[in-house]
């Protein structure tokens, strides 16, 4: 009986002729005196759960003469099968498993670099608050008096806030400041109608200025 092989194995070549006789391995294994779990072994070309070449080989041509099979077919097919798994490719170790990540450390020049960077920024946000106030105003905040604010004596308190280093006037007269750039300063009303002006000027020369109307109650 001639059987085309195609790509094939012996394996799928012996099953698919033992379920086209409607043979059980059972009935094999009666006949050619071969164990089922090697009839098993057989069918799915695992060569690795069997004896030696030399055995299969013995295996084959029992197996195929029972089912009136080319045995010189059938062990060319189980040369080149077996010969393929014993020269497969071999994955290296190093790429069958992931590279395991680094723990992250810190090291020395990792440390002077940061030094360095928060160095290189503080200068920067130095600069950049020196550039605000040179073309910018200063901050200026009145919290006392409020304006059109009525007093019942001819005096009021003036009180507010501006940048440090910054010098403020109170109707163009200097009062001091604290560190903070608070300043607190009695000032002495005439009349019923008074405006109050406060002025803050920076060491740039920039200047802000707020007014407030205060009047005196008769």
């Amino acid at each position: 009986m001639s059987i085309i092989a195609g790509m094939r194995t012996v394996g799928q070549i012996l099953k698919e002729t033992r379920e086209n006789k409607l043979l059980t391995l059972e009935d094999v294994e009666r006949h050619i005196k071969i164990r089922v779990e090697m009839l098993e072994a057989l069918e799915r070309d695992d060569f690795d759960k069997l004896p030696p070449a030399t055995f299969i080989q013995g295996f084959i041509k029992n197996y195929g003469k029972f089912l009136g099979l080319e045995v010189s077919k059938l062990l060319a097919l189980f040369r080149r099968d077996f010969e393929a798994k014993k020269h497969q490719p071999v994955v290296m170790e190093s790429l069958k498993k992931p590279a395991k990540k680094k723990k992250f450390s810190v090291t020395p020049s990792m440390l002077i670099g940061s030094v360095v960077v928060i160095i290189v920024l503080s200068f920067f946000a130095y600069l950049w608050v020196e550039y605000r106030q040179f073309v910018g105003a200063p901050n200026l905040t009145v919290v006392s008096p409020q304006d059109q604010q009525t007093v019942d004596i001819p005096a009021v308190v003036v009180e507010g806030q501006s940048d440090p280093e910054v010098k403020v006037f109170v109707n163009d007269q200097e009062v001091g400041t604290d560190a903070d750039g608070k300043f607190r300063e009695e000032v002495k009303l005439s009349g019923s109608t008074n405006t109050i002006s406060v002025t803050a000027t920076s060491k740039f020369g920039q200047s802000a200025r707020i007014e407030r109307t205060v009047f005196v109650k008769k």
